[in-house]
């Protein structure tokens, strides 16, 4: 065995096998939230400045990432989308409510949008996990 059949084996070990329904809904779920961090966070994170001015760079970052990764089937799309999606639950407790910076339009209600951005990404990687784990035990129970 050679080094590029050790490499084909680990990588379809890291392919997702879902269906592409689940897939492409959470795909398109990082698409909106990495569109709403480039028009709405980056700009507010640096005039804010502080850490804020690094750190949502960062996670859009990660956000293309995760999409590019998900385009391509593999596994670490789901974590890396997860990682995001849990920030976002965090990030307006932490920029509004414990940093006192007030939003920039002055909408109380702004978290929520976010938030249900965040939990829906969650939402349809828990799926994805869960079809995944079901085809693993469905190829175990035809060996």
């Amino acid at each position: 065995m050679n080094q590029f059949d050790i490499l084909v084996k680990k990588i379809n070990k890291n392919k997702l096998k879902s269906p592409t329904i689940f897939i492409q809904a959470l795909i398109s779920l990082l698409l909106i939230q990495l569109v709403h961090k480039i028009v709405r966070e980056i700009p507010g994170a640096i005039n804010m400045g502080g850490p804020g001015a690094t750190a949502v760079p960062i996670f859009a970052g990660l956000l293309v990432i995760s999409i590019i990764l998900l385009i391509l089937r593999n596994k670490w799309g789901l974590i890396l989308g997860i990682t995001d999606a849990v920030f976002m639950l965090f990030q307006p407790v932490l920029v509004h409510i414990i940093l006192e910076h007030p939003d920039q339009n002055e909408i109380w209600w702004y978290p929520v949008f976010p938030w249900i951005q965040a939990i829906l990404i969650i939402y349809f990687s828990v799926l994805v996990f869960r079809n995944e784990n079901k085809f693993k035990k469905s190829q175990k129970s035809m060996l």
